[in-house]
């Protein structure tokens, strides 16, 4: 049984200088990212978010640093990295918006569905609709 009725909430983004912008859109989910929960650095290195990856890194070498300088508990710095790892699961799918929106994407659209084919579906089928 799944929470809320799995819905999901998909912002559908497209190149609008392209002569067919609405062919090839980009989903991008709303909420919590579960892999750049886990995998934070090496996420946003996939990702190619060069500036958050090293922010991130940055982040976690200075709680490290500043850990041992001020004496802090192993848990307290395991807090303190476990808190970095919330914030970018969090900021995730909101750091990759702003990646397309530099590359020239808009936000077309947004979908709600419990998968993301059936996003995708329901977008083409508005957009199909309206055309």
């Amino acid at each position: 049984m799944r929470l809320f009725g799995g819905m999901k909430i998909y912002t559908v983004h497209v190149l609008p200088d392209r002569a067919r912008a609405y062919e090839q859109p980009v989903f991008v989910r709303e909420g919590f990212h579960f892999f750049a929960f886990l995998f934070t650095f090496f996420w946003a290195l996939y990702e190619r978010l060069w500036w958050h990856a090293a922010a991130i890194l940055l982040a976690n070498a200075s709680v490290m640093a500043l850990g041992k300088a001020l004496y802090f508990t192993p848990p307290s710095i395991a807090i303190l990295q476990f808190c970095i790892q919330l914030f970018v699961g969090f900021y995730a799918h909101d750091w990759q918006r702003a990646r397309l929106g530099k590359r020239g994407y808009i936000m077309a659209d947004i979908a709600a569905a419990d998968s993301l084919l059936r996003a995708q579906q329901r977008f083409f089928e508005r957009h199909l609709a309206a055309a």
